[in-house]
């Protein structure tokens, strides 16, 4: 293995990587864990509710399992985790978010060491914790905040291997169970093997041309499917018992059958990246977008994240993205951007760090306030983290009066919310049920799938509507005359509306 070949020009780092650390990496240290607790502050004060994603991951990780309906298990058992830990709190689920992020900006740091020193190691950490996107990250609990922590620790093997700090049979299995780990939290891990294929594709045609040796090759890889597919296991067989039923959710969640074909779709998902990462880095990295010859390292860098960017952007084109389906191509392009700016930019490099810097603090202070107070856009982002409880409030109401604890809910995220209001609530002795209807049966999402409602005999119920008419639902004898109306603000001009609706099933 010619180790040396790796990063070219750039020095190996002797910092945080293997020389001990130093009053400015333990200063940092500090500020990066204050940066933290600051974070963690706004989610414990913050007016904002839990939002439907997150109350869903909540509801898996009340029943322990290996995979479910739409996403891989591993964000469910972190927020299990710390709800059992710290109690049934909206802060409790999110509060593994910050200290996740804070891992990975560690993670980075020491890759960035490795590759070209401590002062790229540094600056790494910094651009990492400064990121629009993991600022707005820190705030909310979502499948990309482990994905992001496992994935930049498959990098960091990745770059252990090319700096030779790691030998290679042992850091591509790490690094293969690392992104096997990023597996069971988002299935875009994927693209870390095809990152590294491509890698390989690339050193074994340029080695053809050249002397230099090739420092991963074919059984690298093929090291790395192996302790993917080992980790990654558990939810891969779940998969298999279960009918595929995640994988056939993110092949329908891609939407290809619209076909919009839309270039703007794809310029749209361009711009967006820069709200994600922010302006002035987002365009230094697009500046550094070239890869020196005999530079493993930044070839490395450039197969795991510009291929990610591309495939999106076609999917874009195609159909729709969102924004953040390109966060996995962050870390790589952190690590790239702080190698260039340790050498070459540390003028531009702590503008771009500063610019990013206030942008967190404003969004700091926004999510710990709830909104931007008069100045707040109709099409406010947070409406969708109000309003639930007093909903939750009404429906409670509903439930006492009639004497019933079954909850007909009008979609999937009313039912997700409620289930998390409603998770220790009795009613005549009998725990409250949040179920939905399957119209079709054939179930788009876990309660659906697995929380439908079927008809009963004699059972109370209330069900959520935003109709005036209630729910068509066989054998139900509904309450005659107005349901009364749930009305919540959850922004300037709008409100969240639904009939509630009072019935009792037939005998």
């Amino acid at each position: 293995m010619a180790a040396a070949s790796a990063t070219s020009d750039y020095p190996r780092g002797n910092g945080t990587g293997g020389g001990g650390w130093t009053g400015a990496d333990r200063a940092l240290l500090l500020g990066l864990v204050a940066f933290a607790a600051l974070r963690t502050a706004s989610l414990v004060f913050s007016p904002l509710e839990l939002g439907v994603d997150e109350a869903q991951y909540w509801l898996w990780s009340t029943g322990f399992d290996f995979g479910y309906y739409t996403k891989p298990p591993l964000t469910s058992w972190i927020i299990g985790l710390s709800h059992s830990l710290f109690g049934h709190h909206e802060w409790a689920v999110r509060l593994p978010a910050p200290w996740l992020h804070l891992a990975t900006s560690l993670v980075l740091w020491r890759a960035a060491d490795w590759l070209a020193g401590p002062a790229a190691g540094r600056i790494a950490a910094m651009i990492w914790m400064t990121l629009p996107s993991i600022a707005l990250g820190s705030f909310v609990i979502s499948t990309d905040t482990p994905l992001l922590l496992c994935w930049s620790a498959g990098v960091l093997a990745l770059v252990g291997v090319l700096t030779g700090r790691l030998r290679e049979r042992r850091g591509m299995l790490l690094a293969g169970g690392a992104f096997g780990a990023a597996m069971l939290a988002k299935y875009a891990a994927i693209y870390g093997l095809a990152g590294l294929a491509l890698f390989v594709l690339a050193t074994s045609v340029l080695s053809r041309d050249t002397e230099r040796q090739k420092v991963i090759g074919w059984r690298g890889l093929g090291l790395f499917a192996l302790g993917m597919v080992a980790v990654a296991s558990p939810n891969i067989l779940w998969n298999l018992a279960n009918e595929l039923t995640t994988v056939r959710h993110l092949g329908d969640n891609a939407n290809l059958d619209l076909r919009s074909y839309s270039l703007a779709g794809s310029i749209g998902f361009l711009a967006a990246q820069f709200a994600t990462a922010g302006p002035v880095v987002f365009a230094l990295m697009f500046g550094i977008l070239r890869t020196r010859r005999g530079d493993d390292a930044g070839l490395l860098l450039l197969c795991l994240s510009a291929p990610v960017i591309l495939v999106i952007m076609v999917q874009a084109f195609l159909s729709e993205a969102n924004a953040n389906w390109g966060l996995t191509a962050m870390p790589a392009l952190v690590l790239w951007l702080a190698r260039w700016m340790a050498q070459a930019r540390p003028v531009i490099g702590r503008l771009a760090i500063g610019i990013n810097l206030g942008l967190c603090a404003l969004l700091l202070a926004v999510t710990t306030a709830g909104s931007l107070g008069p100045v707040t856009p109709d099409s406010d982002p947070f409406r969708r983290l109000r309003g639930w409880q007093a909903l939750a409030a009404d429906t409670g109401a509903a439930l006492e009066a009639h004497g019933a604890a079954t909850v007909i809910a009008d979609r999937r995220a009313t039912a997700s919310l409620l289930s998390w209001h409603f998770h220790d609530r009795r009613i005549g002795g009998k725990p409250v049920t949040v179920l939905v209807i399957d119209a079709d049966g054939r179930p788009t999402n876990h309660f659906e799938q697995n929380l439908a409602w079927q008809p009963g005999a004699g059972r109370r119920i209330v069900a959520l509507d935003g109709r005036k008419a209630p729910p068509e639902m066989t054998g139900v004898d509904w309450q005659a005359g107005t349901p009364p109306l749930s009305s919540t603000a959850i922004s300037r001009n709008r409100s969240r509306d639904l009939y509630i609706h009072k019935g009792v099933e037939g005998e």
